[in-house]
């Protein structure tokens, strides 16, 4: 049988009354079921107090029996399970946690740190906000509204801060537009009563007009009966003297009427037939003076087509239509002297008085004048801080600020927080100086002298105003290659 050596380290194993090393050359056969079992299946060798009453042989023969080949396939049920309490009571294992623990920690403590050093940030920054300037908006004294001025206090939108009044502002203007106003009423009254009275006389003519024509076709019918009664009698005449002059046709063909007399007979038939026709046509004239009596218009020989009183009609009925006209104009006149007078007041109303109120919610930053003191149209008042729309001015290296440009994404952190607030930056002012509406002047920095405003949307509302001169710390995000739009603001 050949022999294999045996993988362990040395082992000694201890019974009552003898001791029995086993070392790493001792020699086991081949067939050995310890020599089969792989290095890393072997378990270390360990003290068992049950093995203590047995001799060697005795221990060989339970390695033996342990080391079957039967029992490698099986899993090893018999096996002690490791568990959390026997890992931490492994010494080993005890110092590897705390070691890695301990490495964790310093890493931690030293990536913080070493991270910052590879940021971009800002040499120094500060909250900063814009000042709104109030100015008068007339000339006159300053009088305090009901509100209390007091630096830091903070209005509302539309709240009256202060009020003006002006006693001598000009009303030349005003008082011209209500003179001409009034001169212009008297004079539509006393034309109004005019055409009132113009239209009454009119009317009285009128109706006598009217009177005369009913007189006139009256006269006229009864002068058409008059030549009618007349035209019947003289056919009555004509028909006698036709008689007459029959029968002395005849008495002068038997010659028993003279010649003179027969021609008196003649000549008295002739003018019975023309008074007839005379007649007749008098009565076509008086029926052509009716028709236009009904028609409006009166013929005669001694008068013209229309009566006086119809005549005089007509030339009031002219005045008032002018009179009317006139009317009308004044009427309009003193709409539009109306709405001028309106227009003069309301301008006068804010020369001589006006209220200066709160544009937005704001804080009373300074105060610039005092109640009772005489201001003129466009001093200063007051100036007030716009916490609606609270930035960061910021100074940075000039390296920094080579990288950076409108629109790039920044975040802030107060010096004593550790909460960080989103921005952007929104202006990119380098040496040349800031605007001058801004609270705390960017020129008071002076660690460097690139200045980039980042507007930080957050800071108006956390609830703790405007955050006004606190410092902090901007962390601007490095950008891609493609560059960021720029935003108007």
């Amino acid at each position: 049988m050949a022999a294999i050596e045996f993988p362990h380290k040395a082992t000694v194993l201890r019974g009552e009354s003898s001791l029995v090393k086993v070392s790493p050359k001792t020699r086991l056969p081949k067939d050995d079921p310890v020599s089969r079992q792989p290095a890393s299946d072997q378990m270390p060798p360990r003290a068992d107090r049950e093995l203590g009453h047995l001799d060697v042989d005795q221990r060989l023969a339970h390695l033996r029996k342990q080391f079957a080949p039967g029992d490698a396939e099986k899993p090893k049920a018999d096996a002690q399970p490791w568990n959390v309490k026997s890992l931490l009571q492994n010494l080993v294992v005890r110092r590897s946690v705390k070691s890695a623990a301990a490495l964790a920690v310093t890493g931690m403590v030293v990536w913080l740190p070493v991270q910052r050093l590879f940021q971009t940030t800002s040499v120094e920054a500060i909250v900063n906000a814009r000042t709104l300037t109030l100015r008068a908006p007339i000339d006159g004294i300053v009088s305090s509204a009901p509100t209390n001025l007091a630096v830091g206090t903070i209005f509302t939108a539309g709240t009256p801060l202060l009020r003006i009044t002006n006693s001598r502002a000009d009303r030349s203007r005003f008082e011209d537009l209500r003179r001409l106003e009034e001169h212009t009423e008297i004079e539509a009254a006393a034309l109004k009563t005019r055409l009132e009275s113009i239209e009454r006389m009119h009317s009285e003519f009128v109706a006598q007009t009217r009177l005369f024509q009913i007189g006139r076709i009256a006269q006229l019918e009864a002068r058409i009966e008059e030549s009618k009664s007349n035209l019947a009698a003289a056919t009555t005449r004509q028909e006698e003297t036709a008689a007459v002059l029959k029968r002395a046709l005849e008495l002068e063909t038997k010659g028993f009427q003279p010649k003179a007399l027969l021609e008196k007979v003649r000549r008295d038939d002739t003018i019975a037939k023309q008074d007839v026709r005379s007649i007749e046509q008098r009565i076509k004239g008086i029926a052509v003076e009716l028709d236009s009596a009904k028609s409006g218009s009166f013929l005669g020989d001694s008068y013209n087509d229309r009566p006086r009183s119809s005549q005089r009609a007509d030339e009031l009925q002219q005045q008032v239509i002018e009179l009317s006209t006139q009317l009308t104009e004044k009427q309009s006149m003193i709409r539009q002297l109306r709405k001028d007078v309106e227009v003069e007041r309301d301008r006068l109303q804010l020369h001589s008085d006006a209220q200066v109120l709160a544009p937005s919610s704001s804080t009373v930053w300074e105060l610039l004048t005092a109640s009772g003191e005489q201001v003129q149209r466009g001093q200063d008042l007051m100036r007030l801080l716009d916490c609606n729309a609270a930035l960061v001015t910021a100074v940075v290296s000039e390296a920094v600020y080579n990288r950076l440009q409108i629109g790039s994404r920044a975040t802030f952190r107060l010096r004593d927080g550790d909460v960080m607030l989103p921005g952007r930056v929104v202006n990119l002012t380098g040496v040349a100086s800031a605007a001058a509406n801004y609270a705390i002047a960017p020129s008071s920095l002076l660690k460097e002298q690139y200045r980039v405003a980042v507007e930080v949307p957050d800071l108006s509302n956390d609830g703790q105003g405007c955050n006004l001169g606190r410092t902090g710390q901007v962390i601007f995000v490095n950008q891609g290659p493609s560059p960021i739009t720029a935003v108007a603001h």
